[in-house]
């Protein structure tokens, strides 16, 4: 009965759209910039009719797609466009919904089925009218996040100021992509909400990613060169050698994480050429990646 509902209303949306073409029907302004669009009504929603194009967009990151609909109007979840929405010609439009366990993707209606697509990539808007309710869980405890499976890791490396921390190539310009610091430092930088992940939140993160990888791009075969790898840390990596020299990692990939080992040692990297984690006697610098500490993560 459900899909039989999904393609009267397929069908509904299809002939509706016709009818207003043909006949009129509705419309909507724009305020912000002044744009007319046709709109239909499909059982009790209003949608456009046709693709956002605000100041002349047609095209939007998913970050951009979630705040780009007028006032009044929200982006479609990926179950409203399943139900409402079975039209081919309606393609790669962005829904608000996430892709379960990967917070650096969300769902596109791709003609009469559905993918998902890394959230920096462009496509198009077709708003439904009603309130917005951001679905991203945009930032815990004032830090943006990124959510793996039930994990919340700050989308940044640490960028906190301390007496030995330097930036990369210590050029004050780049400590926006995060601060080096010394193992005594990672062991209590993180702040209070947060803490250093241990070999098991590494090693889950690593599995996750190369599942994502194994779907998304089968062909590439190493992990290092994976889109959803580059998308999740998104910046060169290395360490800092304790001779005060950088060390770039092999394809600039090789994660130097300080993470939390047994006891209280932090010693441990994370390399994602060989998608593993070693342990290491180090005295150099590594970057922090903090995880949130929280209940649903203390409960596992």
């Amino acid at each position: 009965m459900k899909h039989l509902n999904r393609i009267a209303a397929a069908v509904a949306f299809i002939a509706t759209t016709f009818l207003f073409s043909a006949c009129g029907g509705e419309s909507f302004t724009d305020p912000r910039d002044g744009q007319k669009y046709k709109t239909v009504k499909i059982g009790d929603q209003v949608w456009m009719a046709e693709k956002l194009k605000y100041k002349g967009n047609d095209s939007y990151s998913w970050d951009e797609a979630l705040v780009a609909c007028p006032e009044g109007w929200r982006l479609p979840s990926k179950e409203e466009l399943e139900g409402v929405v079975s039209d081919t010609s309606i393609d790669y439009t962005w829904s608000s919904t996430e892709k379960e366990d990967l917070s650096l993707g969300a769902y596109v209606k791709d003609g009469d089925k559905f993918a998902y697509a890394f959230k920096s990539e462009l496509w198009s808007v077709r708003c439904v009218q009603g309130k917005g309710e951001l679905q991203r869980l945009q930032e815990v405890n004032g830090h943006k996040v990124i959510r793996i499976g039930n994990s919340i890791w700050m989308a940044n490396n640490l960028n906190i100021e301390t007496p030995t921390s330097i930036c990369y190539l210590e050029d004050e310009s780049e400590c926006s992509k995060g601060r080096f610091y010394t193992i005594l430092e990672a062991k209590n930088i993180c702040p209070e909400g947060w803490r250093l992940p241990n070999k098991k939140d590494a090693s889950t993160l690593i599995n996750k990613l190369s599942k994502y990888c194994k779907e998304r791009e089968p062909y590439k075969h190493a992990l290092e060169d994976c889109s959803v790898v580059r998308e999740f840390w998104g910046q060169k990596m290395g360490y800092y050698k304790e001779d005060g020299q950088f060390k770039y990692g092999t394809g600039s990939m090789i994660i130097g994480y300080w993470l939390l080992s047994d006891g209280n040692t932090i010693e441990n990297h994370v390399d994602l050429r060989v998608e593993k984690i070693d342990r290491w006697d180090f005295k150099g610098k590594f970057n922090v990646r903090c995880i949130a500490d929280t209940e649903e993560k203390k409960e596992e």
